[in-house]
């Protein structure tokens, strides 16, 4: 069970050096490393101009910028391949428009991803070498992929290469034209947090530097919807640049002109004045990741990159379908491994949960894996097959052990994999997967294992009357995500006066809680009164540990992650 531990208020230094803000944001402002005036205004007021770092600092910055320059004036057919998920999919649908915009013939590739997988290969290169293409330029893929860009020189194709993912050595770059990527070690790049997208938009931001070729100032201004869609989807840190990529982002998404996003928007009945990253997270990267998961990853590219009002409510209505098959897909495999896991005692009392079927789709298994994970606490490994000798599949943990260090403690079984210690994928042949339980189960065991609950730290706490207040200040701090996590507040003693489950599939809870005459709404989504540490109803006294948001009318209600 986790306990709950609340930070210590900012010291009276830090009060004192901020004091032009309330109480409330000296603490969240200080458990951010923020002790200064000048360093809490840099924060809470991203800049354009002041937060855009000079492209020319990344790598091979110069050497693209001429290249891309050159195929303007020899009227040279260039292709953007880029990733199937929504980092890649929206710096592609960016870079393509940008291109197009200033005399460039471009074809943009998404490799599928059961069919090719991830990053460059062979024959989708010969399908652009069949239709003239002499330059690729790729977005968040490319930095191991010496074969295809090797393949790609002898067809007389030139690769720049735009990405995001580790280098580990110099040596291990492969031998495209050029090679721009913030991780490169090698890099004087100030910022290395950029997703996929950020580092094309970088691009951008590189050519026109040189060459305007008639577009307005700030023109690159209006991709960064796309960009902040993709920053925001990404898991990347929302400090330094991202988080004006990502303010801005949501900032012009709000502005509604983009057909795609505004279909997709109107569909789901959310207000793009009130849009949120919370509705970027929850509510349109899903469906943007959906494409590729269930086989139409051009699908998300053509929403994007419509300008036709029409055609994007047709598309934005097959993308919520498509979304809702893969939902509907994603419980259907869910309840299936539940139904083994009961049918069977040694499945049962592993401490790590391995599962496959050759009949599963590979490309929705992460989110199985996450759904078992959540409800288990323990490691989870799925696979599937679509195509192929290789059986493929994902796993998760809550992080308190690394599915990476069980993956490498569990000997050759794999054919490969990777990861984080949270997350990650793998491949096995077909004759050694019969293995693979044992191998992971084993080398679970041997690992060290954290023997206490984890620790979850509050960052204040508050009474039920302060939350209006303390919902309008918490707006200056978003958005929202890694590096700059949602502020978690202990509301002490509430009165629970009321308890109701909602949705279809009534799995959803709302608290209605109450404390010396104030009352705010609280929910808590895919779970049940009793999926607390202390399983609430109505007439309970208890403590309530969660996230102040803002619910559909634009008032503050509670996200309630735990009742103790």
């Amino acid at each position: 069970m986790k306990s709950y531990r609340v930070r210590d208020g900012a010291p009276e230094e830090v009060r004192s050096a901020l004091s032009v803000h309330s109480t409330l944001l000296q603490d969240l402002l200080f458990a951010r490393g923020i002790h200064n005036l000048e360093a809490a205004e840099h924060f809470l007021y991203p800049e354009f101009e002041r937060d855009s770092h000079d492209p020319f600092l990344l790598p091979d910055m110069e050497k693209s910028v001429e290249r891309i320059i050159a195929a303007v004036r020899l009227g040279e057919k260039v292709s953007v391949w880029s990733d199937y998920d929504c980092d890649g999919v929206p710096g592609g649908v960016m870079l393509t428009d940008f291109l197009r915009k200033i005399g460039l013939e471009v074809i943009h590739y998404i490799p599928h991803r059961h069919k090719e997988g991830y990053g460059m290969n062979a024959g989708g290169i010969d399908e652009l070498h069949a239709a003239g293409v002499t330059l690729i330029i790729t977005i968040d893929l490319g930095t191991t992929e010496h074969e295809p860009i090797a393949y790609a020189k002898s067809k007389g194709i030139d690769v720049i290469v735009t990405d995001h993912h580790l280098v580990h050595d110099m040596a291990d770059l492969p031998g495209a034209l050029a090679i721009v990527n913030p991780k490169r070690p090698d890099s004087t790049y100030p910022f290395d947090g950029l997703c996929g997208a950020g580092v094309a938009w970088k691009l951008v931001q590189g050519i026109l530097a040189r060459e305007r070729f008639n577009l307005p100032p700030g023109a690159e201004k209006w991709y960064l919807d796309l960009v902040g869609l993709a920053t925001l989807s990404d898991m990347v840190p929302l400090v330094d640049e991202n988080r004006m990529l990502a303010r801005f982002g949501l900032l012009v998404m709000r502005k509604n002109r983009r057909p795609g996003i505004a279909q997709l928007l109107s569909l789901l009945l959310i207000k793009p004045s009130m849009l949120t990253e919370d509705d970027v997270g929850f509510m349109i990267t899903p469906r943007i990741n959906a494409a590729s998961r269930m086989d139409s990853p051009d699908l998300a590219a053509k929403l994007l990159a419509t300008k036709d009002w029409g055609e994007a409510f047709v598309l934005a209505q097959k993308l919520n379908t498509i979304n809702d098959e893969r939902k509907g897909l994603v419980a259907s495999i869910v309840k299936e491994v539940n139904k083994r896991i009961a049918q069977n005692e040694h499945d049962a009392e592993s401490p790590v949960i391995v599962m496959g079927s050759p009949n599963w789709r590979p490309g929705v298994l992460g989110l199985v894996a996450n759904s078992l994970m959540q409800a288990s606490g323990k490691p989870v490994f799925i696979w599937g097959r679509e195509g192929g000798e290789l059986l493929r599949g994902s796993c998760r943990s809550n992080g308190m052990v690394s599915v990476v260090d069980i993956m490498q403690g569990a000997g050759d079984v794999f054919d490969h994999f990777g990861g984080h210690t949270a997350s990650g994928g793998f491949a096995v042949r077909e004759e050694r997967i019969h293995e693979l339980a044992a191998r992971l189960r084993d080398s679970f065991a041997k690992l060290p294992q954290a023997a206490a609950a984890p620790e979850v730290f509050v960052d204040r706490q508050l009474s039920v009357a302060e939350i209006r207040q303390a919902h309008k200040e918490l707006s200056i701090l978003s958005p929202f995500g890694i590096e700059n996590q949602k502020p978690l507040f202990l509301f002490p003693q509430v009165s629970v006066s009321s308890v109701r489950t909602f949705g279809k599939a009534k799995d959803h809870v709302e608290l209605k809680l109450e404390r010396e005459g104030d009352e705010i709404s609280g929910v808590t989504f895919f779970s049940t009164p009793d999926s607390y540490q202390k399983p609430v109803k109505a007439g309970d006294r208890a403590d309530v540990v969660g996230h102040i948001e803002t619910d559909w009318k634009g008032g503050p209600r509670l996200r309630i992650v735990d009742v103790i």
